[in-house]
């Protein structure tokens, strides 16, 4: 079970959990209990957008600084979750990002930061964004005004259902986006090099647990055809030559599951990874 689940899942995978999206929203009381931490951003606003600013400095300085500056980032994480993998939550498949629908509300789609910082890309219109705010934290985008310079778009739950299975078929990789410990605030839908948490996790190995899910292939189903191995973002998707089948190395798979919705042929399905003694504590 990953350290999510343990701390907050009460029984259940943790982004399951109603509980979760019901953090408190703004400023922690004044007699906050001992212990208790602000959610990224309520201290500084801008706190994250200056490490990655700071970032990007010290590369142009030289690796031995831009390395420097990715350590103190990693002790950043370490500091304020420990071993839980960063702030920056995780991946899930469509199938639970459908049911996440179901529990949270309201349900309105934003624009996306990290589209607009690693390719330029502003999304300005509903017919382009690829974010959704979820539940109260709805509320919490008010402190980031980048986020409603397209407006937010409200949507009922099969209209989101209809929208998270639309940008699945593009190929866009579902995930949390978490404001800080326990909440979270929204799902992201992106891809490779354009999110930002994909790339730190891909590049660097910090930022965005993989998913409760790991994908396999029916070899008696599978035809070869290779659709699945061009939807994959994580390199663990290739063809047996020798077999002329699908081949997935699961200690790759992040289980976004984008394999298994491209299936013609159903060949591929996903397995809970705490299933799979090898795979139990590859996060």
């Amino acid at each position: 079970m990953c350290h999510y689940c343990e701390m907050w899942g009460d029984g259940t995978i943790w982004y399951l959990n109603p509980r979760n999206y019901a953090r408190h929203m703004y400023t922690l009381p004044k007699e906050a209990k001992p212990g208790a931490t602000k959610a990224v951003g309520e201290a500084d606003p801008a706190g994250y957008i200056n490490l990655e600013r700071a970032m990007v400095d010290a590369l142009e300085r030289g690796p031995e600084e831009y390395e420097k500056a990715m350590k103190f980032a990693r002790d950043m994480v370490d500091m304020t979750q420990g071993s839980v993998g960063g702030w920056m939550g995780q991946v899930v498949p469509l199938r639970d990002a459908e049911r996440m629908a179901e529990i949270s509300n309201p349900l309105g789609l934003i624009a996306c930061i990290c589209r607009k910082a690693m390719l330029g890309i502003e999304e300005r219109c509903p017919e382009n964004m690829t974010c959704m705010g979820l539940g109260v934290g709805m509320l919490k985008w008010e402190r980031w005004p980048e986020r409603y310079k397209g407006g937010v778009h409200w949507l009922t739950i099969e209209e989101t259902k209809q929208w998270l299975r639309d940008l699945d078929t593009k190929g866009f990789v579902h995930s949390l986006m978490m404001f800080g410990p326990r909440f979270i605030g929204g799902i992201c839908n992106c891809d490779y090099p354009a999110c930002d948490a994909l790339t730190m996790r891909l590049d660097h190995g910090f930022n965005m647990l993989k998913g409760h899910h790991v994908a396999m292939v029916d070899y008696d189903l599978c035809n070869g055809c290779g659709i699945c191995v061009q939807r994959c973002q994580f390199g663990a998707l290739k063809m047996n030559v020798t077999l002329d089948k699908a081949n997935i190395d699961q200690m790759r798979c992040f289980g976004c599951g984008l394999c298994e919705t491209a299936c013609p042929r159903k060949a591929i399905s996903l397995k809970e990874r705490i299933k799979i003694p090898s795979l139990q504590e590859v996060w």
